[in-house]
């Protein structure tokens, strides 16, 4: 196909590759589509005539561009589950074994580049993809100017997609550039420069990536008519303690009471139910799937409860709420090591509580504290990656001509 397609009709020429092809594979959180989605947000936010599309498994693509405007292609989802900090692999929902769906969202992926012919296109921090889904496609790119561009997110942690030789070998032969969604102000020099020795690129720093950062702006408007909050609470995924917590949760909200103000807990659409029959007895505790109306309660909540992943940390982050964060346990340590550095950086606005060993005491203390200190304070701490990384892609296509 040429790069371009003349209508007679209109006697104009149209552009029939894309710009900027974006895949983020699906996880067990929202990390990797969230930040994936806030760059692909920013780039038609600043580049309105350019051509964007957001490739995900995802299921939550659609809640995660909220009001936003940007388009994407679903795969077929993988499941997973995490037994005692490690991720296993589950059928997904479209009832594919999971190496059968690996082969065939790996052909799908293919077909999809062959037939846009992307200008750019950024991987977020899995370079190989899911199951390795992206080699086909970055073999097929070979000798074409399609420009391949890595995001890794701020703390890594002991990640063997990331780190393993055989995946600095396809960097090193395929991609042009590693961009760094993290702030060395906050987390110092050491992922810089890890990065740079495990691959032949040197990082370029983009800042931390935050998805409502690029939303809030269209939620504003009719904050000043709505209800001020006490507290949101997000949990998007169960393990095997997310049910101890939310009976821990019940107890805490309980004690103290409707004084302070509604709080909205948003849960995945498969245990709004069942959460929502733990909490009925509460009238000052919503339960909703989650959602478009996640931001906007985010928004005018005086604090927060979430689990410690990138999307929701940045979530908070951005608008400067006083959180509570729970932190899974995890093999790599990804989410405890960077927890601990940044509460270096906010101090006070950060209370973390570790997921195996909390008690409903600790979540009410937590929480209480938290209310009671000054809300909506402004974070020092860069979260403008997404607008940052979309001008720097944007860079790369301009100098390709």
């Amino acid at each position: 196909m040429q790069d371009h397609y003349y209508s007679k009709k209109l006697k104009q020429y149209f552009p029939t590759r894309v710009d900027y092809l974006l895949y983020a594979h699906d996880g067990r959180g929202l990390g990797h589509v969230s930040r994936t989605t806030a760059v692909g947000l920013a780039l038609k936010r600043l580049y309105p005539e350019s051509r964007v599309l957001l490739i995900t498994g995802s299921a939550k693509a659609q809640m995660m561009v909220g009001r936003g405007a940007l388009d994407w292609i679903k795969l077929p989802s993988y499941q997973t589950v995490l037994t005692k900090g490690a991720s296993e692999g589950r059928d997904g929902d479209s009832g594919f074994y999971k190496s059968v769906l690996g082969n065939l969202r790996a052909e799908m992926i293919g077909a999809m580049v062959k037939i846009l012919r992307p200008r750019c296109l950024l991987v977020d921090h899995n370079p190989c993809g899911k199951r390795q889904e992206l080699l086909e496609a970055l073999d097929q790119s070979s000798g074409t100017d399609c420009q391949w561009v890595l995001g890794l997110r701020a703390v890594i942690g002991e990640d063997k997609a990331v780190w393993s030789d055989e995946t600095a070998r396809v960097v090193d032969d395929y991609y042009r550039e590693i961009l760094w969604y993290g702030n060395r102000r906050v987390l110092g020099e050491g992922p810089l420069g890890r990065i740079g020795s495990h691959f032949t690129h040197s990082a370029v720093e983009m800042g931390y990536v935050s998805r409502l950062r690029e939303l809030a702006q269209l939620y504003t408007s009719d904050m000043d008519s709505l209800e001020r909050l006490a507290c949101t609470i997000s949990l998007p995924w169960f393990g095997e303690h997310t049910a101890q917590l939310i009976r821990d949760l019940h107890g805490a909200l309980g004690r103290i009471g409707e004084g302070q103000g509604s709080c909205h807990i948003y849960v995945e659409q498969s245990r709004a139910q069942e959460v929502g029959d733990i909490f009925s007895s509460l009238a000052h505790c919503v339960v909703e799937p989650i959602g478009d109306n996640y931001i906007s309660s985010l928004i005018r909540s005086k604090t927060a409860l979430i689990y410690g992943g990138y999307n929701s940390i940045l979530d908070v982050m951005a608008l400067g709420k006083p959180a509570l964060v729970v932190l899974r346990a995890t093999r790599d340590r990804e989410q405890q090591e960077h927890l601990e550095l940044l509460q270096r950086a906010v101090g006070e606005q950060m209370q973390v509580v570790d997921e195996e060993a909390i008690s409903s005491r600790a979540l009410e203390d937590g929480l209480r504290l938290l209310l009671a200190s000054e809300s909506d304070r402004s974070s020092e701490i860069d979260c403008n990656g997404a607008e940052n990384t979309a001008r720097h892609l944007h860079r790369i296509v301009q100098q390709r001509g």
